[in-house]
């Protein structure tokens, strides 16, 4: 079973925001470094407020009798490339007859252990195209005291290894086992309810083989992918003293703006 599930990365777009940000807050000691030494952090699914966010289960439960053994037939055709038809059947309907696919408590409890080792392996890394939501500045970056620093998009994604839009949906949708690894990788990363829709995200990833630590999940980004620095509107002076003087030599060529609330509304100036 196959479907196209509409996949579009940074490269497959006609039109990419020429910057991407990342809003921070300065009384956060780890969000510092993503200025004093060009650091990100690729998060945990787990770490997420949204609860659904890359936690949409592959379906397991719409396979029938029938899928489930032709399932187990075309892997022992790739893995007992010298097995003849009848062995082949055979060996498909010994793991059929066993399989956790066919049990619903076993089903649940490998999903589990699946979900715990993909959240330790995965990272994510979560942008905006919008400088000058309120919401954004209230949500993420201390009520509006903290900063918010724009990237060079294609510079960025590059360096990283790419990364797409975030598609949002009015419900979740299903993914199915036999779509391809690409296509419920898709679906679980880049899909997200309406409610999110404001966050007008872009994301990349980072996988690894085995559990990440912390450290793991820190990648340095290259000063040529800075473009900007934006103050919040309510950044107290000593806090933006701090930050001015904290902007690495590395990062010197980079625009100073400064957010202003006028009418309810963020305005971004030049300082």
């Amino acid at each position: 079973m196959t479907k196209n599930v509409g996949i579009k990365t940074i490269d497959d777009l006609d039109s990419i925001p020429q910057i991407l940000y990342k809003y921070r807050s300065w009384d956060n000691i780890y969000h510092k470094t993503i200025l004093t030494e060009k650091q990100v952090y690729f998060a945990a699914p787990t770490s997420f407020e949204d609860p659904l966010d890359c936690k949409n289960k592959i379906r397991y439960d719409l396979l029938t009798d029938e899928d489930i053994f032709q399932k187990y037939l075309s892997d022992s055709q790739s893995i007992n490339s010298n097995f003849s038809n009848s062995e082949h059947i055979k060996w498909a309907k010994k793991h059929f007859d066993k399989s956790p696919l066919r049990a619903p408590a076993k089903l649940k409890k490998m999903q589990e252990k699946k979900f715990e080792e993909y959240d330790e392996r995965i990272g994510i890394l979560s942008l905006t195209a919008e400088p000058r939501n309120s919401q954004m500045w209230e949500k993420y970056s201390n009520y509006h005291r903290g900063f918010c620093l724009g990237f060079n998009s294609k510079s960025l994604f590059k360096s990283l290894g790419g990364g797409g839009v975030v598609d949002y949906v009015k419900e979740l949708p299903q993914i199915h086992p036999f779509y391809s690894y690409k296509e419920q990788h898709y679906l679980q990363v880049f899909k997200k309810l309406e409610k999110w829709e404001f966050e007008k995200e872009y994301r990349t990833h980072i996988f690894s083989s085995s559990t990440m630590s912390k450290e793991d999940r820190i990648v340095e980004v290259p000063a040529s992918s800075y473009n900007c620095l934006i103050i919040g509107a309510k950044m107290p002076k000593k806090q933006k003293d701090d930050l001015m003087k904290s902007i690495p030599d590395e990062l010197s060529h980079i625009r100073i703006l400064e957010a202003e609330i006028i009418d309810g509304e963020v305005c971004i100036e030049s300082l």
